[in-house]
């Protein structure tokens, strides 16, 4: 990277923050109205209305200051029920481009968060007037790891559930962690391009969320070159093609959701040799 693109990073992260400060402090005013059931329909909407306008100023501060380029089809998903968004993971930078994506037009993007989020400044606002997912995880000395993973799984299907009440795109890094080259040789799955998915937790997502009638957007993002967050913020991670595949989530029976996932991976990663073999 040059001078002026660290530069551009620098200034892009300064005000990244400033823009997420901003309009958390601006919830923390309105948190009360949450809290009443006569405005508490007010409050989403007018959340809603604040998670997009932060999304777009960081739209155009990225595309204009730090000259970070990304391409994607158009997509309007309707904001009204919860749709899950699976994604491949390669950087920090995917949340902004998955972001732009869904919620310019659409649902605003929840996480699954740890509950010691609750406890940060900023990022504790922000789940609570968001209704992001908390998982209340807990280990155990000596605790069988079959076990451990059905308590995962039910405290993410309660966490999927609470969307069917407060509708959100709930995002699902299939692959559980961002890819490198050094974890695809650990895990040794039969993916080049890919890390292999975990399926538990997102057959649980699909029990819990099909009577709200939503979609399962399958985003496949393809970076030029692998890349760090600070390049992707100085402009210096090459355009990002950003495709997508929405399907309807009663369309996935949640025994089926393990080969289902796979025989997606299968697909995006014959996507993704394609295109770096030309």
């Amino acid at each position: 990277m040059t001078a002026r693109q660290h530069l551009k990073a620098a200034i892009c992260l300064a005000v990244i923050t400033l823009n997420l400060t901003f309009w958390a402090l601006l919830l923390l005013v309105l948190l009360p109205a949450k809290a009443a059931p006569r405005t508490r329909p007010w409050f989403r909407r007018v959340a809603a209305r604040i998670y997009r306008a932060a999304v777009r100023v960081d739209n155009v501060l990225l595309r204009r200051v730090s000259r970070a380029s990304w391409h994607a089809r158009e997509l309007s998903l309707d904001a009204a029920r919860p749709h899950i968004v699976l994604s491949n993971h390669r950087s920090w930078a995917d949340i902004f481009l998955v972001q732009s994506l869904i919620a310019t037009r659409g649902p605003i993007v929840t996480f699954l968060c740890k509950r010691e989020l609750l406890y940060v400044p900023i990022f504790g606002m922000i789940i609570l007037a968001f209704d992001f997912p908390v998982l209340r995880r807990r280990s155990r000395r000596g605790a069988d790891p079959a076990d451990r993973r059905d308590d995962d799984r039910r405290r993410v299907a309660h966490a999927a559930a609470a969307l069917l009440d407060s509708p959100a795109a709930i995002l699902s890094f299939a692959e559980g962690t961002r890819f490198t080259l050094a974890k695809r040789e650990v895990l040794n799955g039969p993916y080049e391009h890919l890390l292999p998915p975990r399926a538990g937790g997102f057959a649980s997502m699909i029990e819990a969320l099909a009577p709200g009638g939503g979609s399962i957007v399958d985003v496949t993002l393809i970076y030029a070159r692998p890349t760090t967050f600070w390049e992707f913020l100085g402009g210096a991670a090459g355009s990002v093609e950003v495709t997508w595949e929405a399907i309807p989530i009663a369309t996935v029976e949640p025994d089926e959701a393990a080969s289902w996932l796979n025989d997606r991976w299968r697909r995006k990663e014959e996507s993704l040799e394609s295109i770096f073999m030309r």
